[in-house]
């Protein structure tokens, strides 16, 4: 490879890894934000955790926000749903805490971040 060829990729990925934090950077705004719009709608919520790949290396353009509610309404599923999208730009894969049963409750708080 050419001393061009090696300046061009080199400044590639550094570009493409920037942009892909801004993305995670900005999914995480979207999750303290969607965080925030849940406890005003039902206060009755203890706790909000993120969790998944946004935590990690594993985050890719394509990944999701994925969030662990802990006292959401069942009924309240959906519509918690719609107001944590409407936060930011990344797709949501929410889970009600009371749905799931402890031993994955347990793996997914391991590797969680508190809201």
């Amino acid at each position: 490879m050419t001393i061009h060829g090696q300046q061009y990729w080199t400044q590639r990925f550094a570009a493409d890894h920037a942009r892909l934090e801004q993305h995670r950077q900005a999914g995480m705004t979207q999750a303290a934000t969607a965080a925030d719009s849940l406890r005003q709608r039902w206060p009755e919520i203890r706790s909000v955790h993120v969790f998944g790949s946004i935590l990690d290396q594993r985050f890719r353009d394509h990944s999701d926000l994925d969030l662990l509610v802990e006292g959401l309404p069942a009924l309240g599923l959906l519509e918690a749903i719609a107001l944590a999208e409407a936060a930011g730009p990344l797709r949501l894969d929410l889970k009600r805490r009371e749905d799931l049963s402890d031993g994955l409750v347990k793996r997914l708080l391991s590797r969680s971040q508190t809201l």
